[in-house]
């Protein structure tokens, strides 16, 4: 579900396959819910998801259960056969996740004028920085865009005046060379101002899953009282 940087996915379609697509899904909707078409692929970067598959009906919803048009910011939610029957002794999350006949994915999304799902961020990791929503994916595609960084996560911290400041983990590619100032220069250079990351940190190691994908929680709780103790 991490979105594929515009160089890997480049060098994925001519080194392994011309019809190399990217799928997306959820553990909760098998095998999959949306799907990009390979001849579109390389005329829209950024987090696309391609659009909604046969087996189920993609729609994106607000926070009282409407449907939203096209262009418009809501949840990604999805019906059809291929959702889940629930979650094992949870009725209550269970419930959750269905509310208004759909099932809810947790993701920030809109479908724009072709139909392709624009994935923005995980609502539980958009952040709010001084009146401005900030989607982390954003920074991090562009932290990936940069030559020496293999890896990045992006989250909120508190601040004493923004009440959350944008803040940047990466990990350097191996032999690669690069200072926390560059890669903030590169952000400016790219970004605009209220995305560029109020902190930059270069980690040896990632926390991740046994699964391979990067665990957040554990950035926000290590690094939680960066900006209020230096206030």
């Amino acid at each position: 579900m991490a979105p594929m940087g515009k160089p890997l996915l480049e060098r994925a379609m001519a080194d392994m396959c011309p019809n190399f697509v990217l799928t997306s899904g959820q553990t909760e909707m098998y095998p999959a819910t949306t799907m990009s078409r390979p001849e579109l692929q390389l005329d829209r970067f950024g987090n696309y998801w391609g659009e909604s598959l046969i087996v189920n009906e993609t729609a994106i919803m607000d926070d009282s259960g409407n449907l939203l048009p096209r262009g418009e910011i809501g949840e990604l939610v999805h019906r059809g056969p291929n959702v889940m029957m629930g979650y094992y002794k949870d009725p209550k999350s269970t419930e959750e996740a269905r509310k208004f006949g759909w099932h809810h994915t947790g993701d920030l999304a809109l479908i724009d004028a072709n139909g392709e799902v624009l994935f923005l961020d995980r609502k539980k990791d958009m952040i709010k920085s001084g009146g401005e929503n900030v989607a982390s994916v954003k920074i991090e595609e562009t932290l990936l865009a940069h030559p020496a960084v293999q890896n990045a996560a992006v989250v909120g911290l508190p601040h004493p005046q923004w009440g959350e400041a944008v803040s940047a983990f990466v990990k350097l590619k191996p032999g690669a060379v690069a200072d926390e100032a560059g890669i903030e220069a590169h952000c400016r250079k790219h970004l605009g101002g209220f995305q560029v990351p109020k902190l930059v940190r270069i980690l040896e190691e990632m926390p991740m899953t046994a699964t391979g994908k990067l665990r957040k929680v554990e950035l926000r709780q290590q690094y939680n009282g960066h900006f209020v103790e230096r206030a």
